[in-house]
Protein backbone atom coordinates (compact mmCIF):
# COMPACT_ATOMS: atom_id res chain seq x y z
CA UNK A 1 0.00 0.00 0.00
CA UNK A 2 1.39 3.18 -0.92
CA UNK A 3 2.16 6.12 1.68
CA UNK A 4 -1.08 8.17 2.59
CA UNK A 5 -3.35 5.96 1.51
CA UNK A 6 -6.55 4.90 3.26
CA UNK A 7 -6.67 0.95 2.34
CA UNK A 8 -10.38 0.46 2.87
CA UNK A 9 -10.81 3.27 0.48
CA UNK A 10 -8.89 1.71 -2.26
CA UNK A 11 -9.81 -1.22 -1.73
CA UNK A 12 -13.33 0.37 -2.46
CA UNK A 13 -12.34 1.31 -6.21
CA UNK A 14 -10.43 -1.29 -6.52
CA UNK A 15 -13.42 -3.75 -6.71
CA UNK A 16 -15.59 -1.32 -8.93
CA UNK A 17 -13.00 -1.04 -10.90
CA UNK A 18 -12.85 -5.24 -11.31
CA UNK A 19 -16.41 -5.15 -11.97
CA UNK A 20 -16.26 -3.25 -14.43
CA UNK A 21 -13.36 -5.25 -16.23
CA UNK A 22 -15.22 -7.83 -16.09
CA UNK A 23 -19.24 -6.65 -16.64
CA UNK A 24 -20.84 -9.58 -14.66
CA UNK A 25 -21.56 -10.74 -10.96
CA UNK A 26 -19.20 -11.73 -9.02
CA UNK A 27 -18.69 -14.31 -6.00
CA UNK A 28 -16.32 -13.81 -3.14
CA UNK A 29 -14.38 -16.49 -4.28
CA UNK A 30 -14.26 -14.81 -8.23
CA UNK A 31 -13.75 -11.72 -6.07
CA UNK A 32 -10.65 -12.68 -3.44
CA UNK A 33 -9.22 -15.01 -6.71
CA UNK A 34 -8.74 -11.66 -8.49
CA UNK A 35 -8.05 -9.22 -5.73
CA UNK A 36 -5.93 -11.51 -4.18
CA UNK A 37 -7.10 -9.68 -0.87
CA UNK A 38 -8.88 -11.78 1.84
CA UNK A 39 -11.95 -13.44 1.94
CA UNK A 40 -12.80 -11.99 5.50
CA UNK A 41 -11.99 -8.23 3.80
CA UNK A 42 -14.25 -8.65 0.57
CA UNK A 43 -16.69 -10.06 2.56
CA UNK A 44 -16.87 -7.25 5.18
CA UNK A 45 -16.57 -5.09 2.27
CA UNK A 46 -19.57 -6.33 0.24
CA UNK A 47 -21.87 -6.48 3.18
CA UNK A 48 -20.81 -3.03 3.60
CA UNK A 49 -21.36 -1.74 0.03
CA UNK A 50 -25.23 -3.82 -0.14
CA UNK A 51 -26.13 -2.39 3.41
CA UNK A 52 -25.16 0.92 1.91
CA UNK A 53 -27.29 0.54 -1.47
CA UNK A 54 -24.38 0.03 -3.40
CA UNK A 55 -24.38 -3.25 -4.15
CA UNK A 56 -26.60 -5.90 -5.22
CA UNK A 57 -26.66 -9.54 -4.09
CA UNK A 58 -28.39 -12.73 -5.11
CA UNK A 59 -28.94 -14.89 -2.45
CA UNK A 60 -29.69 -17.65 -4.81
CA UNK A 61 -26.79 -17.77 -7.08
CA UNK A 62 -24.76 -16.13 -4.16
CA UNK A 63 -23.49 -12.92 -6.32
CA UNK A 64 -22.96 -9.40 -5.93
CA UNK A 65 -23.43 -6.64 -8.52
CA UNK A 66 -23.02 -2.57 -8.13
CA UNK A 67 -26.41 -0.95 -7.90
CA UNK A 68 -27.86 1.61 -10.48
CA UNK A 69 -27.11 4.04 -7.59
CA UNK A 70 -23.51 3.65 -8.57
CA UNK A 71 -23.90 4.84 -12.06
CA UNK A 72 -25.65 8.14 -10.60
CA UNK A 73 -23.14 9.08 -8.30
CA UNK A 74 -20.52 10.69 -10.61
CA UNK A 75 -23.68 11.26 -13.53
CA UNK A 76 -23.35 15.44 -12.90
CA UNK A 77 -19.74 15.40 -13.40
CA UNK A 78 -19.91 13.55 -17.11
CA UNK A 79 -22.34 15.65 -18.61
CA UNK A 80 -21.12 17.74 -22.05
CA UNK A 81 -21.80 21.18 -20.60
CA UNK A 82 -24.54 23.02 -22.38
CA UNK A 83 -25.59 19.77 -24.31
CA UNK A 84 -26.45 17.77 -21.31
CA UNK A 85 -25.66 14.82 -22.88
CA UNK A 86 -23.59 12.33 -21.31
CA UNK A 87 -19.76 11.45 -21.66
CA UNK A 88 -20.20 7.85 -22.41
CA UNK A 89 -23.20 8.85 -24.63
CA UNK A 90 -20.97 10.85 -26.91
CA UNK A 91 -18.44 8.01 -27.11
CA UNK A 92 -20.93 5.76 -27.93
CA UNK A 93 -22.16 7.92 -30.98
CA UNK A 94 -19.44 8.65 -32.08
CA UNK A 95 -18.03 4.51 -32.29
CA UNK A 96 -21.87 4.14 -33.84
CA UNK A 97 -20.81 6.72 -36.76
CA UNK A 98 -17.17 5.65 -37.19
CA UNK A 99 -17.25 2.26 -36.70
CA UNK A 100 -13.98 2.58 -35.03
CA UNK A 101 -12.42 2.51 -31.24
CA UNK A 102 -13.38 4.94 -29.05
CA UNK A 103 -10.75 6.21 -26.43
CA UNK A 104 -11.25 8.98 -23.38
CA UNK A 105 -7.94 9.53 -21.67
CA UNK A 106 -6.88 12.42 -18.81
CA UNK A 107 -3.58 13.53 -17.82
CA UNK A 108 -2.53 11.55 -14.41
CA UNK A 109 0.63 13.45 -13.38
CA UNK A 110 3.31 13.26 -16.36
CA UNK A 111 1.30 10.52 -17.94
CA UNK A 112 -1.85 10.14 -20.19
CA UNK A 113 -4.51 7.31 -18.45
CA UNK A 114 -7.44 5.84 -20.67
CA UNK A 115 -10.55 6.30 -18.67
CA UNK A 116 -12.81 4.44 -20.62
CA UNK A 117 -12.45 2.92 -24.06
CA UNK A 118 -15.10 1.49 -26.60
CA UNK A 119 -14.03 -0.93 -28.73
CA UNK A 120 -14.44 -1.32 -32.50
CA UNK A 121 -16.06 -4.96 -34.01
CA UNK A 122 -13.49 -4.54 -36.97
CA UNK A 123 -11.31 -8.13 -36.50
CA UNK A 124 -8.02 -5.60 -37.35
CA UNK A 125 -8.63 -2.75 -34.85
CA UNK A 126 -6.92 -0.48 -32.21
CA UNK A 127 -7.44 -2.52 -28.70
CA UNK A 128 -6.33 -1.52 -25.31
CA UNK A 129 -7.62 -1.46 -21.47
CA UNK A 130 -9.21 1.18 -19.14
CA UNK A 131 -6.63 2.45 -16.82
CA UNK A 132 -3.49 1.72 -19.62
CA UNK A 133 -1.13 4.38 -19.16
CA UNK A 134 1.12 6.31 -21.39
CA UNK A 135 3.74 8.91 -21.84
CA UNK A 136 1.49 12.17 -23.09
CA UNK A 137 3.89 13.12 -25.84
CA UNK A 138 3.38 9.63 -27.12
CA UNK A 139 -0.50 10.01 -27.73
CA UNK A 140 -2.76 12.24 -29.82
CA UNK A 141 -4.70 12.37 -27.02
CA UNK A 142 -2.07 13.66 -24.56
CA UNK A 143 -0.86 15.88 -27.48
CA UNK A 144 -4.49 17.49 -27.08
CA UNK A 145 -4.37 17.61 -23.09
CA UNK A 146 -0.84 19.31 -23.66
CA UNK A 147 -2.48 21.74 -25.61
CA UNK A 148 -4.50 23.56 -22.75
CA UNK A 149 -0.47 24.25 -21.16
CA UNK A 150 1.80 26.90 -21.95
CA UNK A 151 4.77 26.10 -23.70
CA UNK A 152 6.84 26.68 -20.31
CA UNK A 153 4.47 23.97 -18.21
CA UNK A 154 5.14 21.62 -21.19
CA UNK A 155 8.40 22.12 -20.83
CA UNK A 156 8.88 21.53 -17.23
CA UNK A 157 6.60 18.42 -17.41
CA UNK A 158 8.63 16.91 -19.95
CA UNK A 159 11.87 17.18 -18.24
CA UNK A 160 10.17 15.79 -15.32
CA UNK A 161 8.80 12.89 -17.39
CA UNK A 162 12.96 12.17 -18.36
CA UNK A 163 13.93 12.66 -15.03
CA UNK A 164 11.36 9.97 -13.55
CA UNK A 165 10.10 7.93 -16.23
CA UNK A 166 11.47 8.32 -19.18
CA UNK A 167 14.53 5.97 -17.82
CA UNK A 168 12.44 3.15 -19.17
CA UNK A 169 11.88 4.11 -22.64
CA UNK A 170 13.20 7.03 -25.08
CA UNK A 171 13.16 10.36 -23.84
CA UNK A 172 10.92 12.90 -24.58
CA UNK A 173 11.69 15.42 -27.31
CA UNK A 174 10.70 18.58 -25.93
CA UNK A 175 11.11 21.17 -29.28
CA UNK A 176 9.07 18.36 -31.46
CA UNK A 177 6.77 17.76 -28.81
CA UNK A 178 6.09 21.60 -28.73
CA UNK A 179 5.72 21.48 -32.53
CA UNK A 180 2.89 18.74 -32.23
CA UNK A 181 1.33 20.96 -29.22
CA UNK A 182 1.52 24.21 -31.19
CA UNK A 183 -0.43 22.26 -34.12
CA UNK A 184 -2.83 21.13 -32.23
CA UNK A 185 -3.53 24.42 -30.73
CA UNK A 186 -4.05 25.91 -33.96
CA UNK A 187 -6.31 23.36 -35.68
CA UNK A 188 -8.10 22.06 -32.60
CA UNK A 189 -6.73 18.44 -32.70
CA UNK A 190 -4.15 16.19 -33.75
CA UNK A 191 -3.24 12.92 -35.51
CA UNK A 192 -1.18 10.05 -34.67
CA UNK A 193 0.96 7.31 -36.01
CA UNK A 194 2.74 4.91 -35.39
CA UNK A 195 3.16 6.14 -31.90
CA UNK A 196 2.75 4.31 -29.16
CA UNK A 197 1.46 1.07 -31.13
CA UNK A 198 2.91 0.82 -34.30
CA UNK A 199 0.54 0.08 -37.77
CA UNK A 200 -1.95 2.10 -35.58
CA UNK A 201 -3.03 5.41 -35.44
CA UNK A 202 -5.65 8.01 -33.16
CA UNK A 203 -7.37 11.55 -34.25
CA UNK A 204 -7.93 13.22 -31.49
CA UNK A 205 -9.70 16.07 -29.79
CA UNK A 206 -11.04 17.84 -26.30
CA UNK A 207 -14.21 17.46 -24.75
CA UNK A 208 -15.13 19.93 -21.76
CA UNK A 209 -16.45 18.65 -18.54
CA UNK A 210 -18.81 20.51 -16.06
CA UNK A 211 -15.71 20.73 -12.93
CA UNK A 212 -13.77 23.97 -13.31
CA UNK A 213 -13.16 23.93 -16.67
CA UNK A 214 -11.24 20.80 -16.77
CA UNK A 215 -11.16 18.87 -20.29
CA UNK A 216 -10.79 15.22 -21.15
CA UNK A 217 -9.55 13.98 -24.29
CA UNK A 218 -11.43 11.93 -27.07
CA UNK A 219 -10.03 9.75 -29.81
CA UNK A 220 -10.82 7.51 -32.90
CA UNK A 221 -8.28 4.96 -32.80
CA UNK A 222 -7.19 2.29 -35.67
CA UNK A 223 -5.08 0.90 -38.54
CA UNK A 224 -3.55 3.84 -40.06
CA UNK A 225 -4.64 2.86 -43.55
CA UNK A 226 -8.29 2.51 -42.59
CA UNK A 227 -7.30 5.76 -40.56
CA UNK A 228 -5.76 7.65 -43.45
CA UNK A 229 -8.66 6.17 -45.98
CA UNK A 230 -11.35 7.39 -44.09
CA UNK A 231 -10.26 10.36 -42.78
CA UNK A 232 -11.84 12.92 -43.78
CA UNK A 233 -15.47 11.44 -41.78
CA UNK A 234 -13.57 10.32 -38.81
CA UNK A 235 -12.27 14.08 -37.93
CA UNK A 236 -15.52 15.51 -39.22
CA UNK A 237 -17.37 13.25 -36.38
CA UNK A 238 -15.31 13.83 -33.95
CA UNK A 239 -15.55 17.46 -33.89
CA UNK A 240 -18.59 17.51 -33.97
CA UNK A 241 -18.98 15.58 -31.16
CA UNK A 242 -16.41 17.67 -29.25
CA UNK A 243 -18.80 20.62 -29.86
CA UNK A 244 -16.25 21.66 -33.06
CA UNK A 245 -17.93 20.99 -36.07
Amino acid sequence: MQDGMVKSAVRVFELLELFEAERRPLRVADIVDKLGVPQSSVSMLLKTLVARGYMEFDSARREYCPSVRIAFLGDWATRLPARQEAIQDAMRRLASETGETVLLGRQSGVLMQYLSVRESQHALRFSLSPGTMRPMHRTAIGIMLLSQRDDDQIGLLLRRYNAEAGRTGPPARIAETLRAVAFAREHGYYESANLATPGAGVIASLLPTPIRGQRLGIGVGGPLERLHKRRRQLLASLLAVAGKG
